[in-house]
């Protein structure tokens, strides 16, 4: 018992502490936001336009990723080289890949509108 609190255990409860404490910032520093804009009278309801095309660069970036892990998956196979290499190495290869793709793409939509 004793191994796990001063093992994992401490680091299991910083990693939380840190995430909660990260999102009640993000939370209360939107909200403070929130009411600056109120204030000012800007309206509140449109959203920015980075956030608009949010759901196209997560997609794209599911996509490369799982494009990462099959092409990592291949090259395992094929080549049988070590896999601990390949999987983190294409994942963000290919990831990284599919968000640069949505930016190109989410400028050429927001030219045509």
């Amino acid at each position: 018992m004793n191994d796990f609190i001063f093992g994992p255990g401490i680091v299991l409860i910083v990693l939380f502490a840190a995430a909660g404490y990260t999102i009640y910032t993000f939370i209360k520093a939107s909200h403070l936001e929130r009411m600056a804009k109120i204030e000012k009278g800007i309206d509140t309801a449109s959203s920015p336009n980075s956030a608009q095309y949010l759901i196209l660069k997560l997609g794209m970036f599911m996509v490369g990723i799982a494009i990462g892990l099959l092409s990592a998956h291949f090259v395992e196979k094929t080549f049988q080289i070590d896999e601990v290499v390949f999987y983190p190495s294409f994942m963000l290869l290919f990831g990284g890949i599919g968000l640069i793709a949505s930016f190109f793409w989410s400028k050429k939509l927001q030219r045509n509108n």
